[in-house]
């Protein structure tokens, strides 16, 4: 799940102009991807069927000894530039591939490790498929966050969330969930993911996600760029997501959260996206692999076969050295690689051109609008819409509900 991974001492506010001594932005979130290998075959997965190979040359698990590097890398960075917070975001591939035994040391070990000044947590992403109450138990005895992919009704999750055989995911991965929502306030924190696909409503798929009992969820964007556009016109991806939001804003259920229409409301009403998909941000995630390459953020990969390489490692190279790679540096000027059309845009604040993958082309490298711009669009208007009309009966007197009133007139 891409959160914020690093978070500033409390009452302090982002800046990513700020210089820091070590002359990087700071990272928004910091992944290990402790296993490279997966027991699904998902259709629509950037690391396996989107053309990288980078993956059939690294070890299937992660070795304890990189693992712990890694995590003194982070924490010895996050002291290095007065981080009191890192969150640590485990993946894969499938994480639970590495088994109970490597996690339980790798877990125990790393709490040992945290230096006085640095508070370490994680969370870890899984299809669900080998999850049970020994690994719940696990995650909850060390507070890491548990998020679970799965893309609604099996009729509709199985169409891409398969495994090697082809067969469907969804009985497994739901027995996960319900564990999840059995265990009560015994579960770790956790949330769901989706891959949105217009072919099958947003609507039902949060309808049936509410009747499982799931309340913290995402909807991500699907992955493609300009050289590999989705296979639906842009308007029912932004009817899908306009749906999805007067689905869940007409819930009116506080408990009920769907972090990209969050992210949007904080960015209108003058407050910061959690998201680097939202809101005018460099790119700035940190990846370490399995055989301890630091690298960009993994969902670049889309792009081409090798394109995350950079040849650092971990063990050798302090994770301030990415700012030295072509592709990082990109990220840290990802705004300023927007066409002029973007930058002119009346909604370009809050969307900030989406996701710099899905602005890939070889004509232009990333200096395109997202190949979900109109979608995009679509879905942002109509929610500034909505919040102009929620604010229309009540007297603007804030500076942040100001803003936002000469954000959406124009």
């Amino acid at each position: 799940m891409r959160d914020r991974a690093f978070r500033r001492p409390s009452g302090e506010e982002d800046s990513f102009s700020e210089r820091r001594p070590t002359g990087i932005a700071l990272p928004v979130s910091c992944i290990l991807k402790i296993s490279s290998r997966c027991n699904l075959d998902c259709t629509y997965c950037y690391i396996y069927n989107k053309g990288d190979k980078t993956h059939l040359t690294r070890p299937r698990v992660m070795s304890l000894e990189i693992a712990r590097a890694a995590i003194r890398e982070i924490t010895e960075y996050a002291s290095r530039n007065g981080i009191t917070e890192a969150v640590v975001a485990l993946h894969g591939g499938e994480p639970l591939l590495v088994g109970k035994p490597w996690m339980t040391r790798f877990l125990d070990d790393v709490r040992r490790m945290a230096p006085a000044d640095v508070r370490l947590s994680f969370a870890l992403q899984s299809n669900g498929v080998l999850m049970d109450a020994d690994w719940l138990s696990l995650f909850a005895s060390h507070e890491v966050q548990v998020g679970v992919s799965i893309d609604g009704p099996a009729a509709w999750n199985d169409h891409h969330r398969v495994n090697h055989q082809g067969k469907g995911s969804y009985s497994r991965v739901r027995k996960a969930i319900d564990l999840l929502v059995a265990q009560g306030a015994k579960s770790p924190p956790w949330g769901i993911l989706v891959v949105a696909d217009p072919r099958f409503p947003g609507t039902e798929v949060f309808r049936h996600l509410l009747d499982i009992g799931v309340r913290n969820m995402d909807f991500l964007w699907p992955d493609y760029h300009h050289e590999e556009g989705p296979p639906w016109n842009a308007d029912l991806l932004g009817r899908y997501y306009i749906d999805l939001f007067d689905e869940w804003y007409g819930n009116a259920d506080p408990s009920v959260r769907i972090r990209w229409f969050e992210s949007l409301l904080q960015l209108i009403l003058g407050g910061e996206s959690q998201i680097s998909a939202l809101g005018a941000q460099p790119v700035t995630d940190v990846v370490v692999e399995t055989d301890g390459s630091l690298e960009p953020l993994d969902m670049l990969r889309i792009c081409g076969d090798g394109m995350t390489l950079t040849g650092l490692d971990v063990r050798r190279h302090p994770i301030e050295r990415l700012r030295e790679t072509e592709l990082y540096r990109m990220g840290l000027k990802n705004q300023e690689l927007l066409p002029h059309d973007c930058l002119r845009c009346p909604v370009y604040g809050l969307c900030g051109g989406g996701e710099m993958p899905h602005r890939w082309s070889k004509k232009n490298a990333f200096s395109n609008p997202s190949v979900h711009c109109e979608s995009l669009l679509a879905v942002i208007e109509h929610i500034v819409g909505i919040v102009r009309k929620e604010i229309s009966f009540h007297a603007v007197t804030s500076r942040s509900n100001d803003a936002v009133v000469q954000t959406i007139s124009g």
